[in-house]
């Protein structure tokens, strides 16, 4: 299916500066984010902490339930669950005298503000601070090993200056989920470091099919300049990334209008990701890979 006309020549890499001026000013604003907010905000996944999952037999607000449960500490992390039903996730600092009988501390409160027999405890959870930081180490080794194992295998398909591209494509995006989610202060937990590597995949397939079209353009038109090359490229493939931002757009969407407590932070981590991803692979990544080439020329076979 073709969206874009053949022979469309929309010249993206000629209007690159002005991409770079936004790109250079996301980067800022995520990183002013890390004096001005102090960072993500951890969830327990990483600094340890307690989950406790509750059920009600009534509605109730996520306020009802936060100023039932002040007495156990204010940092606590109200989010309902699941969709047509009473069920809520309560994510808190372990206190300082242990974990036991935190269980029933919690259905006391809850009861005391909305009746005897109103709540019931599905499910407790606890992560020790040891284990929450295990976990944080595992999840940037995660993202950096997987970002080295993708600059190398760009590298050994296409070139080294398409790799280059690609790869600071790809820390420009994650950089821009990492900015959304300080200033906004949702909670990074693993569920946010899954999606964070989901857009990492989506995004290096995307850049992937761009590199492939410019491989086969420099083979059949060696004579052309690079930056028309790049543009014809870019053009060649817009039906294709459009139908596909597109779709991958509208599932998002939909998590999102039919937003729960535990979904609704995973789908706001992807719809980020996406955009961006799609922007960078074709204002950020393709326009690199002219600048590296002064560098690291790209081979015409």
């Amino acid at each position: 299916m073709e969206l874009i006309p053949p022979g469309t020549n929309i010249n993206f890499v000629g209007n690159r500066k002005w991409a770079y001026l936004f790109s250079a000013l996301l980067l800022v604003l995520s990183l002013l984010s890390i004096p001005i907010m102090g960072g993500v905000k951890l969830g327990i996944d990483f600094t340890g902490g307690m989950m406790v999952q509750v059920r009600f037999n009534k509605p109730v607000e996520t306020e009802q339930i936060r100023s039932a449960l002040v007495p156990l500490g204010e940092n606590l992390i109200v989010q309902k669950f699941a969709m047509g039903g009473e069920d809520f996730v309560i994510r808190m600092e372990i206190p300082k005298d242990g974990a036991e009988g935190v269980s029933q501390r919690v259905k006391q409160l809850l009861e005391e503000k909305l009746g005897r027999g109103s709540v019931e405890i599905r499910g407790a959870e606890v992560v020790g601070p040891k284990v929450g930081k295990d976990l944080q180490e595992s999840a940037i080794w995660a993202t950096v090993i997987a970002l080295a194992l993708l600059l190398v295998y760009v590298a050994f398909r296409f070139d080294l200056s398409m790799a280059l591209g690609a790869i600071l494509c790809l820390m420009h995006d994650v950089m821009m989920v990492y900015g959304f989610f300080a200033w906004t202060g949702k909670e990074f937990n693993l569920t946010i470091l899954a999606a964070v590597l989901t857009v990492i995949g989506y995004d290096v397939n995307d850049t992937i099919v761009v590199c492939d079209r410019i491989r086969e353009n420099l083979k059949s038109m060696r004579r052309t300049p690079l930056a028309d090359i790049l543009n014809m490229s870019i053009n060649q493939t817009l039906s294709r990334t459009i139908l596909t931002a597109g779709g991958t757009l509208l599932v998002i969407f939909s998590m999102l209008i039919l937003e729960t407590g535990v979904l609704g932070d995973f789908a706001w981590a992807l719809l980020i990701g996406i955009i961006l991803g799609t922007y960078s692979s074709i204002f950020v990544a393709t326009p690199l890979i002219l600048a590296w080439d002064r560098f690291i020329p790209l081979k015409r076979l």
